[in-house]
């Protein structure tokens, strides 16, 4: 039986990690509640994701509240324009689908800005997670990540619509479980990206912290 169910099995390991995604879910869900912290709260789910998930570095609660209160400050500011672009969207949208055919051939182009808009939200956030730089500047970067890494874009954009539809059309137990599990699964690609930007480690120190392995 230790085979199967023993601390360093495949099988204790999985189930351990896969209760950690949930209650980092759980904890994203609550952190959402004033919708405007909707960001913050995606930053703290992220880094909680990679740092203590998947490096096994700290509590899942811990990490996710220390980094949830440390991104207030940009999280807020940064949400407010996701929301407001996308009433923007949604607005001009219905606006295309309701008017003549001349009208309605730019339809493609708000498509295409729809998904610009949603790439740069997918990227934003692990971005404000690892960086100590203005909201400005990680949307500048994450701007650039968009397209410098544009195959990478087209999967993890996916990525996030299949969680979107799961979550929609099976509401109960998928929003509870889907948003952290996407979130790791996005990290496998993200953290490669990410590696990318960051400054090279100057000591073998340094190199052993989380961020670089």
């Amino acid at each position: 039986m230790n085979k199967i169910f023993g601390h360093d099995t495949f099988f204790f390991r999985f189930m351990n990690q896969a209760g950690n995604v949930i209650i980092a879910t759980l904890l994203w869900l609550v952190g959402c509640l004033p919708i405007v912290t909707i960001g913050t709260s995606t930053i703290a789910l992220y880094y909680t994701t990679v740092k203590s998930i998947r490096r096994g570095e700290g509590y899942v609660s811990r990490e996710f509240f220390s980094a949830y209160r440390r991104n207030l400050k940009n999280g807020i500011p940064m949400t407010i324009v996701f929301l407001l672009l996308a009433a923007v969207l949604v607005i001009d949208r219905l606006y295309v689908d309701q008017g003549q055919s001349a009208v309605a051939a730019f339809s493609l182009g708000y498509t295409l800005l729809t998904l610009v808009v949603a790439s740069l939200a997918v990227y934003v956030f692990p971005v404000m997670s690892r960086f100590t730089m203005s909201a400005w500047e990680c949307f500048r970067l994450a701007l650039l990540m968009v397209f410098r890494h544009l195959p990478f874009t087209v999967v993890l954009l996916r990525m996030q619509i299949a969680s979107i539809c799961l979550v929609v059309l099976i509401p109960a137990p998928m929003l509870f479980i889907i948003p952290g599990a996407c979130c790791y699964g996005q990290s496998f690609l993200m953290e490669r990206l990410l590696k990318k930007y960051m400054a090279k480690p100057q000591t073998e120190e340094e190199a052993e912290k989380w961020y670089y392995k």
